[in-house]
């Protein structure tokens, strides 16, 4: 068992035991790790609120091969995002892109661009301004991209002819043409947004608001990782969207 150190994303946490808390980290040393917290539900834990979920932490573990559950030693804060948690749009939003970075992580994975992307963008939800939907989709395509889910925006995923205008969209990879079957219709104006939020990596663009791009993300999340998306569903529901 070798002590470590490295910075983390809380991703999420359950309760384990009257004292104890279990916690998904990911790390870009370890991608996804769950870790035991000894004592971390006692009043006075030297724990205090590091372990909250969406912040960015310095974390002492115990690493152990072959151990599903590692044990963590100290955690102290480095960024609490409390402009996000103090904002109940940007809160709720934050959730979308928080789980697909968990579903996207491997364990005992080096994830150094996925830990810079998610942290990039949850600094940059701290300081955005404008509605929080749009920045939530543009988290969630760059997380998606980063860990190799890109969908296809120029040329059909089907039979690669140039794809312009309006078209059809696939949720097995991308854009179609009009000879190729999609799962749905997809206006001129979302795709120069989807295209938009591809194409800016460092910051998220100056994008209006689109339920309808939301939801199509949330299908594609969805099926290019087999599983659905309950924060997604959560916030569809929050803001009827």
């Amino acid at each position: 068992m070798s002590q470590e150190r490295s910075e983390a994303v809380v991703l999420r946490g359950v309760d384990f035991s009257e004292t104890s808390r279990i916690v998904t980290l990911l790390l870009p040393t370890r991608g996804r790790m769950a870790c035991l917290a000894k004592g971390a539900r006692r009043k006075k834990s030297g724990f205090g609120g590091a372990l909250d979920t969406l912040n960015h932490i310095e974390a002492v573990y115990y690493w152990k091969d072959g151990r599903e559950v590692q044990q963590l030693g100290e955690a102290s804060i480095l960024d609490s995002y409390r402009g996000i948690k103090a904002d109940l749009e940007k809160s709720a939003y934050s959730s979308f892109p928080l789980e697909v970075a968990y579903r996207v992580a491997h364990e005992n994975e080096p994830s150094q661009e996925l830990f810079s992307a998610l942290v990039r963008g949850l600094e940059s939800l701290e300081r955005w301004e404008r509605p929080a939907q749009a920045h939530a989709c543009w988290q969630v395509v760059q997380l998606l991209i980063t860990a190799g889910f890109e969908p296809s925006l120029d040329v059909c995923v089907d039979c690669g002819r140039r794809v312009s205008g309006a078209a059809g969209f696939a949720y097995r990879g991308g854009v179609t043409c009009g000879g190729c079957a999609g799962d749905r219709r997809l206006t001129a104006r979302e795709l120069d947004g989807l295209r938009a939020l591809a194409g800016s990596r460092a910051s998220c663009p100056r994008v209006e608001p689109m339920p309808s791009l939301f939801k199509l993300l949330r299908a594609y999340a969805s099926q290019q990782l087999e599983t659905d998306f309950r924060s997604a569903r959560v916030i569809q529901e929050m803001f009827r969207l």
